[in-house]
């Protein structure tokens, strides 16, 4: 009887952090929600950490290092639920990956930086089991998944709203076991240009 319990009693305390985890994402997508279609200008670090808030027990869970590269950049005008969307599913993307990883280093690093006078990027890269080069022209594509119980709908809809914000998302691999680098680049405001 007492492995059975024993058993029951860590199978309720998973339970207990996974709808913790799912209070916390509930609330950010609720802060988003309410301004959903709102565009606003929006400190690029401040998105990038609410994104990180909504998957850090995943990563703490996990032994996974947090690398944040943020350079200044002016804020960008955004609509912040598209925006916010498009990097929890890149940092849950990348958390997939490492934890799919045989490597004992796994590490993701989020960069946020110019690109050129007048756009800024965002990039989400890991160290972990990167992409087939011949999936790299499909991974943007409706459907398109190399995950066993995944469905092919995070990263067409992130492109998607990334092209609506007047952005566009890539990605970058050296092939299997090597990471991958996905880049949200956006464009700053006619005001923010030459700033």
């Amino acid at each position: 009887m007492d492995p059975e319990k024993n058993e029951l009693a860590r199978d309720l305390k998973l339970l207990a952090k996974r709808v913790d985890h799912i209070k916390d994402i509930v609330t950010a997508q609720q802060t988003y929600a309410k301004v959903s279609g709102l565009v606003e200008a929006m400190p690029l670090a401040s998105l990038v950490e609410d994104a990180l808030q909504v998957s850090q027990r995943t990563f703490s869970q996990h032994d996974v290092v947090l690398v944040r590269e943020y350079a200044e950049v002016p804020p960008v005008q955004i609509d912040k639920h598209k925006a916010l969307q498009i990097l929890v599913n890149l940092i849950q993307n990348a958390h997939d990956a490492l934890q799919s990883s045989p490597r004992p280093d796994r590490r993701l690093t989020l960069r946020i930086d110019r690109n050129g006078n007048d756009r800024v990027r965002i990039e989400v890269a890991d160290n972990g089991m990167g992409i087939a080069p011949e999936n790299l022209n499909s991974i943007f594509s409706h459907g398109f998944t190399t995950k066993t119980d995944g469905h092919g709908f995070g990263l067409h809809s992130g492109a998607l709203a990334a092209k609506e914000m007047g952005g566009s998302l890539t990605v970058s691999s050296d092939g299997p076991g090597k990471g991958a680098a996905f880049v949200l680049d956006l464009p700053l405001s006619k005001v923010n240009a030459h700033a």
